[in-house]
């Protein structure tokens, strides 16, 4: 089989339509019929093992030196969100990248050395267009229980191509200004559902899947590190997603992601 960047450089889009690659957690690459490619959230090393001793469960399915990208969002600055070991590689291989995050994430790129010009903030209200793609700013709310990684601008944002609109929760708690997405009508939801570190569980997320109307939905950020994690609230089975969607009446297609596979 193809490598993943072969199949994102090789893939032909029609008009109208988005296709979407997941890297693993909430990492997402998206490319347009112009060409055009966004990564959401890449997270392509294994940075936080030496910070939290937590390793990932899979090899990365394409590395940053490979990457070809035009727009990279960062929904905060958790390091499997903005990853040290990813997004300086990017902008060396993609020297005109924008990258999109919210302010208290901008400190963290620079002090990387990511040259100004190439960073953007994203706060609440704004839409930052790039070539054919709009990035919107959605609200979230992460709250990850660790002193010194509060991230009160945190993010989700919705992607307007093609036409069409994808929602990407980033890392958030179930939130009543989620509901509200909803007189937008996403095309496609992708949630977070792993319950833990501050993200809805399986069912919040299916609540606000249903809520949403979406005619995707796509559960995120319930595989990356290896092991099980120690709090008894995670939710890492996306069948449980899947199911609980289903039992509250949710009519739209779910998409269970295959790393690296496309959607």
């Amino acid at each position: 089989m193809n490598s993943l960047q072969q199949r994102i450089a090789e893939r032909k889009v029609n008009n109208g339509e988005i296709a979407i690659w997941w890297l693993g957690g909430s990492g997402f690459v998206f490319k347009t019929s112009c060409g055009t490619i966004c990564y959401i959230d890449p997270y392509l090393s294994n940075s936080v093992e030496a910070m939290f001793n937590q390793g990932r469960a899979f090899a990365p399915p394409i590395l940053p030196e490979e990457v070809r990208a035009d727009i990279v969002v960062s929904t905060h600055w958790h390091e499997d969100h903005l990853d040290p070991g990813t997004i300086p590689g990017i902008v060396k291989q993609n020297p005109a990248v924008t990258l999109i995050m919210p302010p208290s994430a901008m400190a963290h790129a620079i002090h990387w050395g990511i040259p100004c010009q190439n960073i953007q903030a994203l706060t609440v209200g704004q839409k930052i267009t790039v070539a054919d793609v709009v990035i919107e700013h959605t609200p979230a709310r992460h709250d990850a229980g660790v002193v010194g990684w509060e991230v009160p601008d945190a993010m989700g944002v919705f992607l307007h191509a093609e036409g069409r609109t994808v929602y990407h929760s980033g890392d958030t708690e179930y939130d009543i200004r989620l509901r509200k997405l909803k007189s937008q009508r996403p095309d496609v939801a992708m949630v977070c559902i792993n319950g833990t570190g501050g993200n809805m569980n399986a069912h919040e997320a299916a609540l606000l899947v249903w809520q949403l109307d979406a005619p995707v939905v796509v559960p995120m950020h319930h595989l990356i590190w290896a092991g099980n994690p120690s709090d008894d609230q995670a939710t890492l089975d996306p069948q449980l997603f899947a199911d609980t969607y289903r039992r509250l009446g949710g009519t739209g297609r779910v998409v269970l992601p295959v790393v690296g596979g496309e959607i």
